[in-house]
């Protein structure tokens, strides 16, 4: 009776934490695809502002700031859900994902 009742819980807090998992996942795919934008409104800024074009540096840094934001906000769930260093991570996977793709062919 004693093993059945631990055994049912066991499954249960088992359960509970593979529930999660698709959370994290997507969480983590929103973090780094706000990382790629981010770095590409960063170079498209500094691109502009070396043409002096003020203008469209200032609108690119807008919306550089605001995937900054993202970044933050995606970091701060993350940790919540109990990741380690969340944005330190997404940009390695990235890395990966640039590597792979690149000894792919």
């Amino acid at each position: 009776m004693k093993k059945t009742i631990a055994v049912m819980a066991c499954l249960v807090i088992t359960m509970g934490a593979f529930a999660q998992t698709p959370e994290k996942k997507e969480e983590s795919k929103m973090l780094r695809k706000d990382i790629k934008a981010k770095k590409a409104e960063n170079h498209e800024m500094v691109k502009d502002a070396t043409k002096l074009k003020i203008h469209e540096a200032k609108e690119e840094h807008k919306e550089a700031v605001a995937d900054k934001k993202a970044i933050h906000r995606h970091a701060d769930n993350l940790k919540d859900m109990g990741v380690h260093h969340p944005v330190q991570r997404a940009k390695h996977q990235i890395h990966a994902e640039k590597e792979a793709k690149k000894y792919k062919d």
